[in-house]
C-alpha cells in the first residue's frame, strides 16, 4: 500500500510591527519545502507501480508446453543403385526418350532399360560413311597416280644418265682426233647431258616429296573420317542404356515440369531420368526443412510409417544429415536438407525401393 508523507502545519506569523518584509520571506519558504516533499513522495509511488509485469507468469506457462514431434516425408531407397543419366553422344545436347521399361519392372544385368532417339546420329553415321569412302577412294587414286609419276620422274632420270654417259664418251675423244666443230659439239652436248640429269633428279625428288606428303595427309584424312565415324557409332551405342544391377526401374522426378520423366521428354544431357536401387541394404531417405534441421541430431530414434501399408510401424535412427541442403521446386522456395534413416524391419511387411514413407521424429528428452 502506497503512503504518503502529511505536510506539518503551517507556521504562525503574526504580520505586525517593522519585521514584516522578513516575515513575510520565511512563509515562503515553508511553502515551498512541503511542495517538494509532495512531489517527491507522488513520484516514488509512480516508481513502485511500473516495476509489477506479468512477465514471470508468461515464461511459467511457456515452460510448461509440451516439444511438438517433428514429421518428415521420404521414400524407401536404396544404399546401393544404378541411376540412368542422359549421355553425351554426338553433337546434340538434349535427347528425346523414346522408350523406358515400364516402371517398377524388375530389370536384370545386360538388359536394356531406356532408348533415346537415334536419328540424328543414324543420319551422321550415313554421312561419316561417305566421308571415309571418298577420302578412301581418294587415298588409293593418288596412290596410283603419285606411284606412275614417280616411275615416270625415275625412267626420265635413268634415261638422261644413259645420255650422259654416251655424251661422256664422245666428250672424251681428244680434239687431234676429230674436227674442232664436232668436238666443239660433243663438249656442248655433254654439258647439257649433264644439266638434264640435274634437272631429272630434282624432278624425281620433287615427285617424291609430293607422293609422300599428299598421302600422309590422305592417311590423316582417312584417320579422321574413320574416327568420327567410330565416336557416331559409340553414341549410337550410348543411347541405349542397360542394367548392370538387378531391382525395379524408378523413374526420376521433373521438378520443373513437376512430374515424373516419361516417353517422348527431350531431357538435357547429363540429367538423371530413372534409378535401379538394389533390394538389399535398404534405407529411409527423407528430407527436412531448413528451419527444421536444428531440431533433430544424429542417433536420434524416428518412427516410420508406410504410406502403402498403413498398419505397420518401423522404428529407427537418424544414421546420416547432408551438410548441404537443395531447393525443390515443386516444393516452394525453401531448402532442404537429405537425411537418412536405418530402419529395423517388421514380420509381414513387404518393402520396396520407391515406396512412400511419413517419419515421426521423436522429440530428445
Amino acid at each position: 500500500m502506497l503512503t504518503q508523507s502529511t505536510p506539518s502545519p503551517l507556521p504562525f506569523f503574526p504580520i505586525k510591527g517593522p519585521c514584516v518584509i522578513i516575515k513575510l520571506c520565511v512563509l515562503t519558504c515553508v511553502l515551498a519545502s512541503h511542495l517538494c516533499v509532495a512531489k517527491a513522495d507522488s513520484q516514488q509511488g509512480q516508481d513502485r507501480v511500473n516495476v509489477i509485469t506479468p512477465s514471470g507468469i508468461e515464461q511459467q506457462h511457456t515452460n510448461n508446453l509440451p516439444e511438438i514431434a517433428l514429421l518428415l516425408t521420404g521414400q524407401v531407397a536404396s544404399a546401393k543403385s544404378q541411376p540412368f543419366i542422359v549421355p553425351k553422344a554426338g553433337r546434340a545436347w538434349r535427347y528425346q526418350i523414346k522408350w523406358m521399361l515400364p516402371e517398377g519392372t524388375l530389370a536384370k544385368p545386360g538388359q536394356v532399360v531406356v532408348i533415346f532417339d537415334k536419328s540424328d546420329l543414324a543420319s551422321q553415321v550415313e554421312q561419316l560413311e561417305a566421308t571415309l569412302l571418298s577420302v578412301t577412294a581418294q587415298e588409293q587414286s593418288q596412290t596410283i597416280e603419285l606411284n606412275s609419276q614417280r616411275l615416270q620422274a625415275q625412267f626420265d632420270l635413268t634415261k638422261a644418265k644413259l645420255e650422259f654417259d654416251k655424251a661422256a664418251l664422245d666428250g672424251a675423244i681428244p680434239v687431234n682426233f676429230i674436227a674442232a666443230k664436232e668436238y666443239a659439239d660433243n663438249q656442248f652436248a655433254l654439258l647439257t647431258a649433264k644439266s638434264d640429269v640435274s634437272k631429272k633428279r630434282q624432278a624425281l625428288k620433287e615427285i617424291t616429296d609430293k607422293q609422300t606428303a599428299v598421302l600422309q595427309q590422305l592417311s590423316i584424312d582417312r584417320k579422321k573420317a574413320q574416327i568420327a565415324l567410330n565416336y557416331a557409332l559409340d553414341g549410337i551405342d550410348q543411347l541405349e542404356l542397360k542394367a548392370t544391377i538387378n531391382g525395379p526401374l524408378l523413374y526420376e522426378r521433373d521438378y520443373g515440369a513437376d512430374k515424373k520423366f516419361a516417353v517422348g521428354d527431350t531431357v538435357q544431357i547429363g540429367r538423371k531420368i530413372a534409378t535401379i536401387p538394389a533390394m538389399n541394404n535398404l534405407q529411409i531417405a527423407a528430407w527436412v526443412n531448413e528451419v527444421d534441421v536444428d531440431k533433430i541430431a544424429l542417433q536420434q530414434k524416428v518412427s516410420i510409417h508406410l504410406d502403402a501399408q498403413p498398419k505397420i510401424k518401423l522404428t529407427g535412427k537418424i544414421i546420416q544429415i547432408s551438410s548441404q541442403a537443395s531447393r525443390k521446386a515443386s516444393w516452394g522456395e525453401s531448402n532442404w536438407f537429405k537425411v537418412l534413416i536405418d530402419y529395423q524391419g517388421q514380420a509381414g511387411a513387404k518393402i520396396i525401393p520407391g515406396m512412400s514413407v511419413m517419419v515421426n521424429v521423436e522429440p530428445t528428452t
